[in-house]
């Protein structure tokens, strides 16, 4: 940029209202907004007065192992926040935001213990007081709405417990491996206006402790919970206010003995979990979408066949479901005729499975047969996990192709398929008989299907799929079949399921 054209744009700034000149600053990251502050002076008072605050040390310290020279850099980093927060002089915040130390992942439900992608080694050291300080800083100023703060960090000391005493917070999002004990010991909460809370927490020492939360957040609309429980026996979310909710149950003891959820206005649900011995779900009638990730370890197939239609019959009210995981597996354990609610309204259903000896009869008919208004069918992870060679000396996969092959090809359409289901999109496809023999049956049942669309793995030749599925007999004569090729996603970890 030329000098004259800096004359020209520092003289379009000078003559903006301050008001507008602190607005423009407090929208930018806070280091950006340093770096501009510091071309004119008009500006660097602005900067003094901005009510938001965003400080971002990415990718400073994200890992110590692989990026050894970042994390070095941290000490700069501490310097600008004490810098800023330093010379800060407007008595009003509105939003708040502290990211630094990378991000924790759980990697998987079933250990019995959470791990990270990196290791605790790899955080940046602070000291605790000016941890507190940082925390603290929005908390001394007046009016503050939005809290977001991802903080990981050597030696974990504890969060503090004022974060939920804030009457003015609309928005608190709290990702930490701070130690949660002073929060979860306290007696009461004060959140009148929290409308968003979203904690995703190394360890939460109570069962108790989120029913208790919610009690005293009574226009709380959207939950997020992604956390450990040191116990999760029994697990209650309550709220009358809920829309949406977000909930990934990880817990040192493998299953819960009992999970309640009475959200009588949620409209989005999200529910990752180990299968509960027992559930209580209150009517969601104003449910919209929901999404059931649910693996199935219980000590008996009729356990889990129990669960699972429990959480399916409170989602009936859905227009769009994803049933995935061992949870599906377990629907196939039980006589599921008669026992399926009526899904009314549901256009877009998702299923996966978490096994190769998952059946996809009756399973899959019987669904079909309770979805009348059924658009879309999707199977994101695929037909099958994993290819098998052809043919197959497993005994128990030769039993699952042919009473497949039996059944798909004696049984006949459902309503939704002979008047709504105009969509289907199958991922992960492999090129197996089983596969082939779903295909053929879809495609004769679907009467008014407009398009297939296949993803196959980078193994299939696609001119030879094409010409076989373009063989097959369609019930549809406008049904258009498209296949691509992308590469296999392989075995789905737990955080699959979080995105």
């Amino acid at each position: 940029m030329n000098s004259r054209l800096k004359r020209c744009c520092a003289d379009r700034l000078s003559g903006l209202p301050d008001e507008l000149v602190c607005h423009i600053l407090s929208s930018l990251p806070t280091k950006d907004a340093a770096v501009l502050s510091l071309s004119l002076r008009k500006m660097r008072r602005a900067f003094t007065q901005m009510t938001t605050l965003d400080f971002d040390d990415s990718p400073i310290s994200h890992c110590a192992r692989k990026h050894p020279r970042l994390i070095e850099r941290f000490q700069f980093f501490k310097m600008f926040v004490n810098s800023v927060l330093l010379a800060s002089q407007s008595p009003h915040l509105s939003r708040f935001r502290l990211k630094f130390g990378g991000d924790w992942r759980i990697t998987l439900l079933h250990f019995n213990q959470p791990s990270s992608i990196c290791g605790i080694g790899c955080f940046p050291d602070l000291e605790s007081t000016q941890l507190n300080e940082w925390i603290g800083f929005p908390l001394s100023r007046s009016g503050v709405r939005e809290i977001d703060i991802c903080i990981h960090v050597r030696k974990p000391e504890k969060l503090p417990s004022a974060l939920f005493a804030c009457e003015s917070l609309h928005v608190l999002k709290i990702d930490t491996n701070l130690d949660f004990e002073l929060v979860s010991s306290m007696t009461s909460f004060r959140l009148p206006n929290l409308r968003v809370l979203e904690l995703r927490l190394i360890l939460i020492p109570e069962d108790d402790f989120v029913n208790r939360l919610l009690s005293n957040c009574p226009v709380l609309e959207d939950l997020c919970l992604d956390c450990w429980w040191k116990y999760g026996n029994s697990v209650t979310i309550l709220s009358p206010s809920l829309k949406k909710l977000a909930i990934y149950l990880n817990r040192r003891d493998e299953f819960s003995d009992f999970i309640s959820i009475d959200t009588p206005n949620l409209r989005y649900l999200k529910y990752t979990d180990l299968a509960a011995v027992r559930y209580s779900v209150a009517s969601m009638k104003a449910l919209v979408k929901a999404s059931l990730h649910v693996w199935d370890y219980l000590d008996s197939y009729e356990a889990g066949f129990d669960s699972m239609l429990c959480l399916v019959k409170a989602v009936s009210n859905v227009k769009h479901l994803s049933l995935m995981c061992s949870g599906v597996d377990a629907l196939n354990y039980g006589e599921l005729k008669n026992h399926l609610p009526v899904f009314h309204n549901l256009t877009s259903l998702k299923l996966g499975h978490s096994n190769d000896y998952t059946k996809w009869n009756p399973l899959l008919l019987e669904l079909l047969k309770c979805c009348p208004l059924l658009q879309t069918l999707e199977f994101p992870r695929g037909l099958i996990l994993n290819p098998v060679p052809e043919p197959s000396s497993d005994e128990c996969e030769i039993e699952v192709v042919e009473s497949e092959r039996v059944f798909f090809r004696t049984n006949q359409g459902t309503p939704c398929c002979k008047s709504s289901l105009k969509k289907i999109f199958i991922k992960n496809y492999w090129g197996s008989i089983r596969e082939l023999e779903l295909v053929r049956f879809l495609l004769k049942i679907a009467s008014v299907l407009e398009e297939l669309l296949i993803v196959c793995v980078d193994t299939v030749e696609k001119s030879s799929l094409e010409t076989t599925l373009m063989h097959l007999p369609r019930a549809s004569s406008n049904c258009s079949i498209i296949i691509k090729v992308a590469r296999p996603r392989g075995l789905y970890s737990h955080q699959d399921c979080l995105n």
